[in-house]
């Protein structure tokens, strides 16, 4: 087997043959840098397409996993097979390392699955490089090349959705272990949104309003989770004093308060406004709250394991 040098690629390149919308001046070394192209999709909002105008920007939001779609097309004879590996400058910024393959026979775009694992928005201009190619000549054509495109330019995309499971569907299998405890893997919900999506959502509408939720350093960074902190108390408190007049009107005859029924609204509200500036505190530390949440339960499990009924 042989890997193409630069001026292999660039000669196929230009019999049009191997990269398709390609930029010779990008081969480099043993490879071609391939560029980002006109549309993506955001896998953490059910596979939504996005497309990228041109002179626009990918956008991924912090821990959303997106495809890349390249703006080249791969075109691949039966004796000619393809790595692909994203750049390192991207994993710098947040972006999961890749590695993918394509096969001899592959034509098409090439859809780079990848994850925002840092707490900043990332965007990627239009034409941006995202990853490198490199091409292997095999000795003999492959007897079964490949058919077909990638997934996503024939809107058929292969999440093999029947690999996952949630912890009802596994239940009674012994390696999930008590049932009491908490499993530390997010539970599929219907008709909610878990944790960590609500606050993506609430810090996005902060970021839209003008309410800041990003310092510029540590010093700002703290002056805004004190500011955020009095924020919390204060609907705490208000949420105390409703209840305290709510008791008040059960075991004071004549105190003219609301009973607990009339009062569970306001409640409502004011307990979702202190979870709003949960997630904001959260966000200023640099901590996912669900996965906090999880841990603790997890240790309080151990600690109190001893008063568990048999």
């Amino acid at each position: 087997m042989k890997t193409l040098a630069d001026h292999e690629i660039e000669v196929a390149i230009a019999r049009g043959e191997l990269i398709l919308d390609a930029d010779p001046a990008v081969c480099t070394g043993a490879c071609y840098e391939l560029r980002m192209g006109n549309v993506y999709y955001d896998l953490t909002e059910g596979a939504k397409r996005w497309p990228v105008p041109p002179g626009g920007t990918v956008l991924i939001k912090p821990g959303h996993r997106v495809v890349l779609i390249t703006h080249e097309r791969l075109a691949l004879n039966a004796e000619m097979f393809a790595r692909i590996v994203s750049k390192g400058s991207l994993f710098s910024i947040g972006l999961s390392a890749v590695a993918t393959y394509a096969d001899p026979g592959f034509h098409g775009r090439i859809g780079i699955v990848t994850q925002n694992i840092s707490d900043k928005y990332i965007m990627l201009p239009e034409l941006e490089h995202i990853a490198k190619v490199d091409f292997t000549v095999l000795e003999t054509p492959a007897k079964r090349p490949y058919r077909g495109q990638h997934g996503f330019e024939t809107e058929i995309w292969p999440i093999k959705h029947q690999l996952q499971k949630t912890r009802e569907q596994l239940a009674g299998d012994p390696r999930l272990g008590d049932p009491a405890s908490v499993d530390a893997r997010p539970v599929a919900t219907t008709g909610m949104e878990s944790l960590a999506s609500l606050a993506r959502r609430q810090i996005d509408a902060d970021r839209v309003h003008g309410f800041p939720v990003d310092p510029p350093d540590d010093k700002a960074r703290c002056n805004q989770l004190s500011k955020d902190i009095v924020g919390l108390v204060g609907e705490i408190g208000e949420f105390a004093n409703l209840l305290k007049k709510v008791e008040l009107a059960l075991t004071q005859p004549g105190y003219a308060g609301p009973n607990l029924a009339a009062a569970e609204p306001e409640l409502r509200m004011e307990l979702a406004d202190a979870q709003i500036y949960m997630l904001r505190l959260a966000h200023l530390i640099r901590v996912e709250l669900g996965e906090a949440v999880l841990e603790k339960m997890r240790l309080n499990d151990e600690r109190y394991a001893y008063l568990r009924k048999s």
